[in-house]
């Protein structure tokens, strides 16, 4: 071998070194959902022309699939459709073959499929769904039940009556035909285009149609015995409010603000709705609260609320939640669960923004509380990161949630916002994984977030801090002194956390010095110069909790009386009085009793009685 050819192969092996060793995958704990499922084709539209037979719990069904290969030779075509049985299949107009396997069914395709080229899957099938779609009172002897019809598809159970491509990182536009007794109302995605009366069968066809593509498992079809009431935002979005014809009187309780929710989503994410109309219909014995299917949202009936059950349980919270999704889940939707999180956390956030809207910023304030304690809880579990498949709903729902929060304080609201509407315009109607919203807040405001997303979306855990203040001279001059030790344990999954922190100073007087300061090390001092002649009265370490954390902070009892009375922020009075409860109640009765009267909201009214109890 050359000299010459030795150095050649030194410098590539050194390249390719370097290259190893600067490549990031953002994986910290292995993920089975990390790679979306492999496909030899692009799906690109589903025509369902479908019937039922109710008492039997029978689906009838003929779906034409329109698809592109993407793979150079394509002898071989994989639907999900287990327990469906296949009655006959044609590509192009022309009989293929098929073999059913427990998962599904296999297409073989007697010349393979050229590279790039458009074809048509014709399939009749009949399916017995046992998930997926539920027929509802249909065998019910003493004919009390209601009796309808729903899917829930999420997430991936409409491969069990509807033989198709079941994952979330191909999207498809699809269009419905469904025959069904005229007695009852159809509802499905998108518009509807026609609506056609069969008198001689007593049949009505309902023709749904999605212009813009969505992810498969959002397809969804509610049947019942229902009225419509339309109402419009401000935007011109129609909204149709299904409800049952006996239940007319609970429509306005339930539905309340659902046009104003629509205004102040568009207002606040900077795109507006997404999709042609939007509808939502509840139905019976449904498993979870609500489910976001494109441009239909259905619920379960137990959330129809009259004046009196209102007082109990409402709707807004999930309406909110579900409307939300059109824009994070629907429009834009993960790659794979992995990226999970991308739609249930930032449902999750704006739906706290609604109910701030309409409940205050101390209910805003106290959703984080919640979340912040459900989070730490977890924790004990196992540390493992936001974005991950298996890290359970607290982290996919309120910890990421408060992540947002977190995220758009740290970059300011205007700038938030703006990275939040390229990040949805980039990718309309398309599918994303995490780096896609980080690049995002990259390319919208030029500044590197990697810091952020590292600690609180790649890894896990929560800061846990150690504080203690006192007021202390340096050269002549004093200062209040706040000490910060990070104390979680560190390792792979867990690391040092580097988030702003305001530390506040209240004097008697009423005056207050806040500093903001970088917390990043094992240990920091934070010095703020005392004002002089003024006495301090309370101290606060990051004020109204804006960082989800735990903290032990020890405070003498007067400043904890004087915080739990003065304090500007719901959460810093709060904590004060928690932090009472060994107080003996003789010695805090007149105190607490001021603030009971005093104080509005029902958190520390109810721990005030629990303490006085």
């Amino acid at each position: 071998m050359h000299i010459k050819n030795i150095f050649i192969l030194f410098i590539l092996l050194s390249t390719t070194v370097i290259a190893q060793k600067d490549f990031t995958t953002r994986e910290y704990l292995d993920d089975p959902a990390w790679t979306p499922r492999e496909h030899n084709v692009d799906f690109k539209h589903l025509l369902l022309n479908i019937s039922f037979k109710p008492e039997e719990k029978k689906v009838i069904g003929e779906v034409t699939h329109t698809f592109v290969t993407i793979q150079k030779q394509v002898d071989t075509l994989f639907l999900d459709a287990p327990g469906i049985a296949i009655l006959s299949a044609e590509l192009d107009g022309e009989t293929i073959n098929f073999d059913i396997i427990p998962s599904g069914v296999v297409f073989r395709f007697k010349n393979p499929l050229k590279w790039k080229t458009q074809h048509n899957l014709h399939i009749h099938y009949e399916a017995t769904p046992k998930k997926g779609l539920y027929f509802i009172g249909w065998d019910d002897p003493n004919n009390l039940s209601r009796k309808q019809i729903w899917t829930q598809g999420q997430g991936i159970d409409n491969r069990y009556w509807l033989p198709m491509y079941d994952e979330m990182n191909d999207k498809i536009t699809s269009e419905v035909y469904v025959t069904f007794d005229s007695k009852y109302k159809v509802l499905s995605n998108g518009v509807l285009l026609q609506q056609k009366n069969d008198k001689k069968s007593g049949n009505t066809v309902w023709h749904y149609k999605m212009n813009h593509p969505h992810a498969p498992y959002l397809i969804m079809l509610g049947i019942g015995e229902y009225k419509i009431k339309t109402i419009t935002s401000k935007g011109g979005v129609k909204i149709n409010l299904w409800y049952y014809p006996e239940w007319e009187n609970r429509v306005e309780k339930t539905y309340r603000y659902s046009a104003e929710m629509m205004d102040f989503f568009e207002k606040e994410i900077g795109v507006k709705y997404p999709w042609e109309n939007y509808s939502q219909i509840p139905v019976q014995d449904f498993m979870y609260g609500a489910m976001e299917n494109t441009t239909a949202t259905l619920f379960g009936d137990f959330l129809f609320t009259d004046d009196r059950a209102l007082l109990q349980r409402e709707y807004l919270s999930v309406n909110a939640h579900e409307l939300a999704h059109q824009w994070f889940g629907d429009y834009v939707t993960a790659r794979s669960d992995a990226h999970h999180w991308l739609q249930e956390s930032f449902a999750t956030f704006y739906n706290w923004l609604i109910e701030r809207e309409y409940y205050g910023q101390d209910h805003f304030d106290w959703n984080r509380r919640m979340a912040q304690i459900n989070s730490l809880n977890a924790s004990k579990k196992d540390d493992k990161q936001v974005m991950h498949s298996q890290s359970g709903s607290v982290r996919h729902y309120p910890k990421g949630a408060f992540v947002l929060h977190m995220l758009r304080q740290v970059v300011g609201r205007d700038e938030y916002n703006a990275a939040i509407k390229h990040y949805l315009q980039k990718h309309a109607y398309g599918n994303v994984d995490t780096e896609d919203l980080l690049t995002a807040f990259h390319e919208t405001l030029g500044n590197s977030y990697d810091w952020f997303f590292e600690q609180w979306i790649y890894h896990g855990g929560e800061p846990h801090y150690k504080v203690s203040y006192s007021d202390v001279e340096k050269n002549g001059k004093k200062y209040h002194q706040f000490k910060v030790e990070q104390t979680q344990s560190v390792n792979r999954l867990v690391k040092l956390f580097k988030m702003p922190i305001k530390f506040r100073v209240v004097y008697k007087d009423g005056s207050k010095t806040d500093k903001t300061v970088w917390v990043e090390n094992q240990y920091q001092e934070i010095n703020i110069p005392a004002q002089k002649g003024k006495e301090v009265d309370f101290v606060l370490f990051d004020v109204n909790n804006n960082v989800l954390k735990d903290v032990t902070f020890d405070k003498p009892v007067e400043m904890l009386k004087s915080q739990a009375l003065k304090a500007e922020n719901m959460l810093d009075r709060y904590d004060a009085v928690k932090a009472l409860s060994n107080l003996a109640v003789k010695e805090k009765m007149d105190l607490f009793q001021e603030i009971y009267n005093k104080e509005k909201f029902h958190a520390i009214k109810s721990e005030i009685v629990a303490q006085m109890a």
